[in-house]
């Protein structure tokens, strides 16, 4: 069955843009519900320098543009997954969830002129750490997409960054929240890989560190530092004729950055725990098509489309 010929008869059922940057690349997943759950109708990406202009407001415009272009005339919902260069990261203690002594903290840290063009988000850390890691958006992209939804007349349903939106995507395609601790594993070029790990379902560690057996250094970490060794250590073990990963019950493991020789070369390893995240193995797609495994796993960062979906 065609599904795009059958959207345009019926005419109302909503298509939904799932979007993720990754430097000039754009992947894009399509989908649309169903009574078995989210529907894949098209997958792809484009490549596009982002363009600035005097009106800063239409960044992405004709990023969007081009993708809405390329599927059928209906109202889109879109979703938006940021490269993690395009935001700000930072830490401050927190006593739980108490806003006005994140507040504080950002007041005194941040200079005045930047926190007046970031909007900031705040996701609490593992409760023992008395940390809050902090990322902050350019209030310009935010409003670039306000302006974007309007001129294009779509909608947009949420907006997240990298490898976050990928844990999402874990949560929803491969029910990762099952498990008592999992990692979300992202390959990155010249083997500077981020690491994101989740226990008891708060958030431990995001750290980056670069994979070089063992002369392999973290180079930042927001959490707890023994537990970003203990797992970088693992992963140089891998190598070592490690066939499973006791520090994580599940590891979760993607690129972006065309490492797939690095993916390939880690996912014949053989380790008990350790698999793919990519969509297309827990989504139902229109047609049984095959597809590459490994060069569809930048559509892991489209997960935050998913965010309120049972899959």
């Amino acid at each position: 069955m065609d599904m795009l010929k059958e959207i345009r008869k019926v005419g109302q059922i909503n298509l939904m843009f799932a979007i993720a940057q990754s430097g000039c690349h754009y992947h894009f997943l399509n989908w649309i519900p169903s009574e078995s759950g989210p529907l894949v109708i098209n997958y792809g990406f484009i490549k596009k320098e982002l363009v600035f202009s005097d009106f800063y407001n239409h960044d992405y415009l004709d990023v969007l543009d081009e993708i809405f272009s390329k599927n059928i005339n209906q109202e889109p919902i879109c979703s938006f997954s940021l490269d993690r260069n395009n935001v700000l990261f930072s830490s401050c203690f927190s006593d739980g969830d108490n806003k006005d002594l994140i507040d504080w903290h950002m007041d005194q840290s941040i200079d005045k002129d930047l926190s007046a063009k970031l909007d900031y988000y705040h996701y609490p850390m593992k409760s023992k750490l008395n940390c809050t890691l902090n990322i902050g958006v350019s209030k310009n992209i935010r409003q670039s997409f306000q302006v974007n939804m309007r001129l294009l007349k779509a909608k947009m349903s949420s907006l997240s960054v990298g490898i976050f939106s990928a844990e999402i995507g874990a949560r929803k395609w491969m029910k990762a929240n099952n498990n008592p601790s999992y990692i979300i594993w992202k390959i990155g070029k010249k083997k500077i890989d981020e690491i994101l790990f989740i226990k008891n379902n708060e958030l431990t560690n995001y750290y980056s560190f670069q994979r070089k057996g063992d002369n392999s250094k973290i180079i930042w970490n927001y959490g707890d530092e023994e537990v970003a060794e203990s797992i970088m250590q693992e992963i140089i073990n891998l190598n070592k004729n490690s066939k499973k990963f006791n520090f994580a019950t599940q590891v979760y493991v993607y690129t972006t950055e065309g490492s797939l020789n690095d993916v390939k070369s880690i996912n014949s390893l053989g380790v008990e725990n350790l698999s793919l995240l990519n969509p297309l193995y827990a989504l139902e797609k229109d047609n049984n098509e095959k597809y590459d495994e490994y060069a569809t796993l930048p559509l892991a960062e489209t997960g935050n489309s998913f965010g309120g979906v049972d899959v």
